[in-house]
């Protein structure tokens, strides 16, 4: 099967083009998902820094709030005649006032306890804790009573996120305590503890509460993304935010991915790509909240992240494509172009072939096409040359062959001549070779009678000398 020249290299041009736009494609890819990525973990960065500093703002403002409560005249004075006589009447009016006075400023503290230090609550903004006793292990470990008892004036500790079910609140809650002072000792002579609602923490995260004060944007982390989460994490590895895809999922959803063994394990903060709780590739990044035993984290799953690069990998697909094609149009007028000259000396060989040499190639490119083109050119001069020595080489040879033909006719009748008279001779000759032969004949004959005839006288003399 015969191709043409122009289409082998256009084939073989085109495939390395293709080649060079599939590296490129390919490259272009991995860069651009690589800086995304890098974009991306980045922002998350941010983000996770930002919400850890409004973390802590919070837990601050609560702390604050909770110190500067303590810190009320009326209520430590209060307290301490409480606590001497004993009086429960007044303790309810302490706690109304609290009620009233205080709880109005931030309705996220649930309650209001003032504990005694044998962790009694003496006072309550609800009324059913009055009296209760929680166990000392339980206090310590949530740092609102032991810790609280022994420190000092203002210095504030906050507790695990917990349920309590005995007030009948479905929602769990943070324990901020503070020691209260007595006016004229100055001695600690209890422990005051604000119970705050856990979801407040969750609507700073989600930016709700920036929402809420006005501000305009605030939510676009969870809007712009379908699979983007902020939450925390305790050290027991549960989730004490809620979740975005789980439901009922504080205290409830068990936690060990990679940022979180870090951060607990090796108190060390990652970002990168990892697998989350829900078992899917996530580029996330975390902060450790050491104080408080929290881990924020921040998530995006990498498929949402990426979704627009792979449809921008299929435009630069469509694009190699296009281009790919527009080459192979450009590389075969290229060619079709650079091989014009070689294309006239195929035209002008092939007319040489039907045994045109008067033709010629009309080439005055000078690079090699040109010299190949003057050479054929001169190739073609020397076969009309040739042709016209062999054409007089032809005459020559005939009249040479008139000459040599009329010498052996000549030759032919002299060898004629010559057999004849041979022959003639031979026959003479053979005629007196004959008459030589009968001669001969005869003599043989004579001789052998004579012989004969001697041989019977022989034996006749023989008989005779045997009769004597």
């Amino acid at each position: 099967m015969r191709i043409s020249l122009i289409y082998k290299i256009l084939f073989f041009l085109s495939l390395i083009v293709l080649a060079s736009v599939i590296v490129m494609v390919v490259y272009t890819y991995v860069e651009m998902e690589e800086i995304i990525e890098e974009q991306i973990r980045r922002s998350l960065i941010n983000i996770a820094e930002s919400s850890e500093g409004q973390m802590f703002l919070l837990f601050e403002k609560f702390k604050i709030r909770t110190a500067d409560w303590s810190s009320d005249g009326f209520i430590q004075s209060e307290f301490e005649e409480i606590i001497k006589s004993n009086d429960s009447q007044r303790a309810t009016r302490l706690s109304e006032y609290i009620k009233t006075k205080k709880q109005v400023m931030d309705p996220n503290i649930m309650i209001t306890e003032i504990f005694n230090l044998n962790g009694t609550a003496i006072v309550s903004t609800f009324p059913e804790r009055i009296g209760h006793t929680e166990p000392m292990e339980e206090l310590d470990e949530e740092y609102r009573f032991i810790h609280a008892k022994s420190a000092s004036f203002g210095e504030t500790f906050v507790s695990n996120l917990v349920y309590e079910d005995e007030i009948g609140h479905n929602e769990p809650m943070w324990h901020v305590s503070v020691p209260i002072v007595s006016l004229k000792t100055n001695e600690v002579i209890g422990v005051m503890t604000n119970h705050i609602l856990g979801k407040e923490f969750y609507r700073v995260l989600s930016g709700k509460f920036q929402i809420e004060q006005g501000a305009k944007t605030g939510e676009l982390f969870f809007t712009n993304q379908k699979t983007s989460e902020i939450y925390l994490v305790n050290e027991e590895r549960l989730m004490v935010t809620p979740s975005r895809f789980v439901e009922d999922a504080v205290l409830k959803q068990k936690i060990d991915t990679e940022p979180i063994k870090k951060c607990f394990e090796e108190n060390l903060e990652i970002n990168g790509i990892y697998k989350n709780y829900l078992g899917k590739e996530v580029v996330g990044a975390s902060m450790c909240l050491k104080d408080y035993g929290l881990t924020l984290v921040v998530e995006i799953e990498k498929d949402e992240l990426l979704i627009e690069l792979k449809e921008e990998k299929n435009h630069i697909i469509l694009l190699g494509i296009a281009g790919w094609l527009a080459s192979i149009f450009v590389i075969y007028w290229i060619v079709r172009f650079s091989l014009n000259n070689l294309l006239k000396i195929r035209r002008v060989a092939l007319e040489s072939v039907e045994n045109n040499f008067n033709v010629k190639v009309e080439v005055k490119s000078k690079d090699e096409i040109g010299d190949l083109a003057e050479a054929f050119n001169n190739m073609l001069d020397n076969i009309k040359i040739y042709q016209k020595q062999i054409k007089q080489s032809e005459i020559q040879l005939k009249e040479t062959n008139l000459s040599l033909e009329q010498k052996v006719k000549e030759r032919t009748v002299e060898l004629e001549e010559l057999k004849i008279g041979l022959e003639k001779t031979v026959i003479e000759r053979t005629k007196e070779v004959r008459i030589k032969l009968a001669e001969l004949e005869k003599f043989k004959k004579l001789t052998i009678g004579r012989e004969l005839k001697m041989v019977e006288l022989k034996e006749e003399i023989e008989e005779l000398k045997k009769h004597d």
